[in-house]
């Protein structure tokens, strides 16, 4: 299946993205020598009964190979209903895997690609970063969700985390169709402001965490955020976007406030391994399998999900009014066995 745009039509079509793209973590069978397509497909028909725009098929969470990782792609693909997007992660050792996941993604016809870079590349300057980028953009049509991140190590080239000027030469790439913007640290405000300014007529300029959403889709009409583990929640964040963006305001904010405990929880969780360079997927697993999806350890090497963080990761989503499994038992092989 091909792409359903042209390069020509990549920034004009991702004007048009509305919602929240979430996270498909992989599924495995029980031994761990496969992947699990009844568990990856029970979460990709799960979240787009939830309302989610899309969701990302993640990378890093314990497929072992390229191959592995293009089936997971495949897999998902097949599982989605009509109207439900996918969008592929772009993060591997090499910029020649990086091209190649992204090339197949565009012969899968996916949506979009989210793009990483690996801590083999090491760039001296925002524009060896631009260059970078510019070599995955050739490689197919595929659009580009840009990413703007502490992680990848580009402060000493930039104060906020991420060469201004390289963000300005990457928006101008003909599929380039947004920006996931988290730089800036304790400036995270200024940073969006700044990226904002600088390039939100080029791409969709956005912050994907929720808990920032309200005031900059008041003040940006930021309508579309992603990627991330939004069905930590289950599905009220999708509710209440959807609720601010047909000028329902009050409506919105009480489901936003409604699961604020649980929000605090996932919070204090993050904090725990602050500075690891990682995110705790295994954690994220289960905080979705808390709220119906498939759960399910990940490959090691992977965190470790010990049972306090469990119990107060729970904690917050009960007070949240959440309807919890009575016992933790089923997480470890998740809701479809294999």
């Amino acid at each position: 299946m091909a792409l359903e745009y042209t390069r020509s039509e990549v920034k004009d079509r991702a004007r048009e993205w509305r919602g929240a793209c979430n996270v498909t973590l992989p599924s495995f069978t029980t031994d761990f020598s496969k992947l699990n397509p009844e568990g990856i497909a029970h979460d990709v028909r799960l979240a787009a009964s939830q309302r989610f725009w899309g969701t990302l098929v993640a990378g890093e969470s314990g497929t072992n190979s390229v191959d592995e990782y293009i089936e997971f792609i495949e897999i998902a693909a097949d599982a989605a209903p009509e109207g439900f997007r996918i969008v592929t992660h772009l993060s591997f050792d090499t910029l020649e895997e990086t091209q190649r996941v992204a090339q197949a993604s565009a012969d899968i016809g996916v949506e979009a690609a989210l793009l990483s870079y690996p801590p083999s590349f090491r760039p001296s300057s925002g524009s060896e970063i631009a260059e970078w980028t510019r070599t995955v953009s050739e490689t197919s049509d595929l659009a580009l969700i840009l990413f703007a991140v502490m992680t990848w190590g580009f402060k000493p080239l930039h104060p906020a985390g991420f060469p201004m000027d390289a963000i300005e030469e990457m928006a101008k790439l003909d599929t380039a169709a947004a920006l996931k913007t988290e730089i800036g640290g304790g400036a995270m405000t200024a940073a969006f402001h700044e990226v904002h300014r600088r390039v939100g007529d080029l791409v969709v300029v956005e912050n994907p965490m929720e808990s920032q959403v309200p005031g900059l889709y008041d003040h940006y009409g930021m309508s579309w955020i992603g990627t991330s583990a939004y069905e930590s929640f289950g599905a009220r964040v999708p509710q209440w976007f959807d609720l601010l963006q047909d000028g329902k305001w009050d409506e919105a904010m009480d489901i936003f406030w409604s699961y604020h405990s649980a929000r605090e929880a996932k919070g204090a969780f993050h904090h725990s391994f602050a500075g690891a360079g990682l995110i705790h997927r295994v954690g994220w697993k289960y905080l979705s399998w808390l709220n119906g999806y498939n759960g399910g350890l990940l490959r090691m090497p992977t965190m470790r999900l010990d049972p306090g963080q469990m119990k107060s990761l729970r904690n917050g989503l009960a007070a949240s009014g959440y309807d919890l499994p009575d016992s933790d038992a089923d997480f470890y092989v998740g809701r479809n066995p294999a």
